[in-house]
């Protein structure tokens, strides 16, 4: 069940990437990144007002936790202006690799209070696939 909802966010997330690429030539790219952002947000607070019905603290977080905001703005505004240049496919598969590598980092030092998952040689080759699939077609 969580493969399938992974592989359907994929799906979306290269599906908004196409929007906010065509959007940028109207608004630019940090208007994209603010719409996307500011209509994400209002349809989250009424969901929330709506279904949740929970109040929502920011408060006792580690400082670190609110650099996720930068880093959405950053990927919307990235990868609005690289699908314009390259193409959303070659965009995503460089996406993926980079979110391959920074996860295996992750995994394998347990960061953020993720489950440690040590980096082993049987991984390599599985890598390698991926990493040359993605070679592949940023080449053709």
């Amino acid at each position: 069940m969580y493969s399938l909802l992974v592989l359907i966010a994929g799906m979306l997330q290269s599906a908004m990437m196409a929007f906010n690429g065509l959007l940028s030539d109207t608004i630019g790219l940090f208007g994209v990144s603010l719409v996307v952002h500011a209509s994400g947000g209002l349809l989250l607070v009424f969901y929330i007002m709506l279904f949740v019905r929970k109040r929502i603290t920011l408060r006792g977080m580690p400082w670190y936790l609110y650099s996720a905001g930068f880093f959405g703005v950053l990927l919307v505004s990235v990868s609005s202006w690289c699908v314009g240049v390259l193409g959303a496919a070659v965009t995503t598969c460089l996406s993926v690799a980079g979110q391959l590598v920074i996860s295996a980092v992750i995994d394998h030092y347990g960061m953020f209070h993720v489950p440690k998952v040590p980096f082993s040689a049987r991984r390599i080759p599985c890598f390698m696939l991926i990493l040359a699939g993605i070679l592949l077609l940023n080449l053709a």
